[in-house]
């Protein structure tokens, strides 16, 4: 019976090694100000709950249009990220412009907190909706500048994280309804809040596990 019981002993401890470890959800709330009319695209600010210490989020600007002809680098943003997201369901008529990574303007974040003590940093992208108010898919001013919708996804890269959050995984999923379009020298403010999640990354499973576990015991 113990030649039986050992092989599902082994494979029992292969599972768990392979699940990631409990989880640390923290609900933040962020405030910080910059503009997608300004390069580069840098968003800092600070914590208000959750973590102690400041944010940034930055957007690859390198192929829009210079800040100082605002008139064309809005035009590049709304024909590139906007202009083919229109919703026209009935009552929720709406643009969506989605930037970020692996979506024509790779974006990155990062965390330099005291409290926790440590460093998380890696990829983001987010959303933006624009209500089309009238609606008559027609961008007006008002709605240009009006406070939109965000929503953004980060996901930490394990290898960028210092102290509580070295070889840490991560994710988060924030929200604001405050973002507007300002035009240099001017910054959005904006309130964003929402979930972080980190967790020790799990363990690989190799391929050939089972096989050398079954080999054991022939």
């Amino acid at each position: 019976m113990k030649r039986l019981l050992l092989p599902t002993a082994v494979a029992a401890f292969v599972i768990l090694l392979a699940l990631p470890s409990m989880a640390s959800d923290t609900f933040v709330v962020m405030m910080g100000q910059g503009s997608l009319m300004k390069s580069p695209v840098r968003y800092t600010g600070t914590f208000l709950s959750g973590f102690t210490g400041t944010w940034e989020l930055e957007i690859d600007d390198a192929l829009w249009p210079a800040a100082a002809d605002t008139t064309a680098r809005f035009n590049y943003i709304w024909e590139n990220f906007f202009a083919d997201g229109y919703d026209s369901t009935p009552g929720a008529e709406a643009w969506y412009g989605t930037l970020g990574e692996g979506y024509g303007a790779p974006a990155t974040f990062s965390f330099t907190l005291t409290s926790p003590a440590g460093y998380l940093a890696g990829s983001s992208s987010f959303t933006i909706m624009i209500r089309d108010e009238v609606p008559d898919r027609a961008l007006s001013q008002s709605e240009k500048h009006g406070n939109n919708n965000l929503t953004a996804t980060l996901v930490a890269d394990p290898e960028a994280g210092e102290a509580e959050f070295d070889q840490q995984c991560g994710e988060a999923a924030l929200g604001s309804g405050d973002f507007n379009f300002v035009n240099p020298p001017a910054d959005d403010m904006v309130f964003i809040n929402g979930l972080v999640q980190t967790f020790i990354c799990p363990s690989p499973v190799e391929d050939s596990t089972w096989g050398i576990i079954k080999g054991l015991y022939r």
